[in-house]
C-alpha cells in the first residue's frame, strides 16, 4: 500500500476517483439552458438512478424538466429498461409562477426527440395520473408539485399505493421556510418514519427509503449517522453540483447580455431606420425644392424674356411716339407758317378791298352789272394790281409740306 506523508492511501484514493460508479456525478446535464432550482441536484439524481436502477420512475411536477431530464438521461446512458412518466399541467401555480404554452411546446419537442422511446409526458393533474400508473409499481417517485403542507401530504398519501417494495421518494424544497411553503414541515414529520437523508443546498432535497427492499446504495446513504461524514457528503455533492449551477448562471448571464445587446441593437436599428427615413424624407424634400427652384428659374427666365420683349416694345413705341411727335410738331410748325401766310394774305386782301373801294369811289359809275364787271376787271389788270394778287400767286406756287 502506498501512502502519502499524511498517512492517506493515495493509490486507493486515485482508484476510487477513477471508479466508473462515479461517472454519473460528472456527466453534463441535458437541460443547462432553462431556469430551475434543481440544477444543484442533477449529479445526485444521475447517481441515484444509476445506483438504484429503478424500473418505473414518476415525477409529480416537472415544469422545465431539469430533474426529470436528469433521470431520463441516466436511463439513456445506462441503457436501463426503465419506464418514465412526467406529470404536470404545464400551466404553473402560485409557487412556480404561471406561464404560457411555450414551456410545454419546447419541452415536448426536446423530450420526444431524446427520450420518447421510454418516457411519456402526462398533461393532467396528479390525481388523474394515478389512474394511469399501476399499484405497487413505482420505484422512484419525485414529489415537486404545489409546495403547501396540505398539497405535499396529499400527494404522498395519494401515491403511497403506487409505490413498490423498492420505492425511493424524493421531496424538493425541504429547506425552504418561507410562508406558504410546507414541505419542510411535512419532511420533519415523515423523515423519522423511514430511512432518510437530506441535502441542504439547492433549497433542500429529502431522500426517503420508503420500500422495505430499497436499493442498498440508498439505504447506505440514509443510514449515515456520523455527523462529520454526513457533512462531508453533503459538501461534496454540493461542490460537484456547483459546476451545473455556475454553468446555468453563466448561460443565463450570457443570455441576458445577448438579450440586452439585441435590445440595444434593436434600438440602434430603429434609430438607423429613423435616420434613413429622415434622410430619405430630406432627400425627397430636396428633390421637390430643386424641382421648385428649377420651375421658378424657368418662370424667371420666361418673365425676364417677356420683360425684355416688353422693354424692346416700349423702346420701339417710344421711338415711334417720338417720330410721330416730331412729325406732328413739324405739321404744327407748317400750319403755323400757313397761318402766318393766311394772316398776311388776309391783310393784303383787306388792303386790296380797301383800294378797290377807294377806286370805285373815284371812278365814274358804269351802268348795271357790266359796269361792275368792267370795273373789277380793269382793277385787277391795272398796272398796280400786282400788289394785290402777288400773295395769292405765291400761295399757289408754294408746295404743300405734307
Amino acid at each position: 500500500m502506498v501512502s502519502d506523508s499524511g498517512g492517506h492511501d493515495a493509490a486507493g484514493t486515485l482508484e476510487a476517483l477513477a471508479s466508473p460508479a462515479l461517472d454519473p456525478l460528472f456527466w453534463p446535464q441535458a437541460r443547462t439552458a432553462v431556469p430551475s432550482a434543481w440544477h444543484g441536484h442533477v449529479p445526485f439524481a444521475q447517481w441515484l438512478v444509476a445506483a438504484a436502477r429503478p424500473g418505473l420512475i414518476v415525477e409529480l411536477g416537472t415544469h422545465n424538466a431539469v430533474s426529470y431530464s436528469a433521470f431520463c438521461e441516466t436511463v439513456l446512458r445506462e441503457r436501463l429498461p426503465s419506464r418514465c412518466y412526467a406529470v404536470d399541467s404545464w400551466a404553473g401555480d402560485e409557487h412556480a409562477g404561471l406561464y404560457g404554452e411555450a414551456i410545454y411546446t419546447e419541452l415536448r419537442a426536446f423530450h420526444d426527440a431524446r427520450y420518447g422511446a421510454f418516457s411519456e409526458l402526462l398533461r393532467m393533474t396528479f390525481d388523474e395520473a394515478r389512474a394511469v400508473i399501476p399499484d405497487d409499481a413505482v420505484d422512484l417517485l419525485h414529489i415537486d408539485g404545489f409546495h403547501s403542507y396540505d398539497a405535499v401530504q396529499h400527494d404522498f398519501q395519494g401515491w403511497a399505493s403506487k409505490l413498490s417494495p423498492r420505492a425511493v421518494v424524493l421531496f424538493h424544497d425541504t429547506n425552504v421556510l418561507e410562508p406558504g411553503f410546507g414541505v419542510a414541515r411535512f419532511w420533519a414529520e415523515i423523515r423519522g418514519r423511514y430511512p432518510s437523508f437530506e441535502f441542504l443546498h439547492g433549497h433542500g432535497l429529502g431522500v426517503l427509503a420508503v420500500g422495505g427492499e430499497a436499493p442498498a446504495a440508498v439505504l447506505t446513504l440514509c443510514g449515515l449517522s456520523d455527523p462529520s461524514a454526513t457533512a462531508i457528503l453533503r459538501d461534496r455533492f454540493a461542490s460537484i453540483a456547483r459546476t451545473h449551477v455556475l454553468e446555468f448562471a453563466m448561460r443565463e448571464a450570457l443570455r441576458q447580455q445577448e438579450q440586452a445587446l439585441q435590445g440595444e441593437m434593436g434600438g440602434l436599428r430603429q434609430s438607423l431606420n429613423a435616420s434613413q427615413q429622415a434622410r430619405a424624407a430630406a432627400e425627397s424634400r430636396l428633390l421637390v425644392q430643386e424641382h421648385t427652384i428649377g420651375t421658378l428659374e424657368e418662370s424667371l427666365r420666361e418673365a425676364q424674356e417677356k420683360a425684355r420683349e416688353l422693354e424692346a416694345g416700349r423702346v420701339e413705341d417710344r421711338l415711334e411716339n417720338r417720330r410721330q411727335q416730331a412729325a406732328l410738331e413739324a405739321r404744327i410748325a407748317a400750319l403755323g407758317d400757313q397761318a402766318v401766310e393766311v394772316d398776311a394774305l388776309r391783310g393784303h386782301l383787306a388792303a386790296a378791298r380797301a383800294d378797290a373801294k377807294a377806286a370805285r369811289g373815284q371812278a365814274p359809275p358804269l351802268p348795271g352789272d357790266a359796269t361792275m364787271a368792267a370795273t373789277g376787271t380793269i382793277a385787277l389788270t391795272a398796272p398796280g394790281a400786282w400788289a394785290w394778287t402777288s400773295p395769292l400767286n405765291g400761295l399757289r406756287r408754294r408746295p404743300s409740306r405734307h
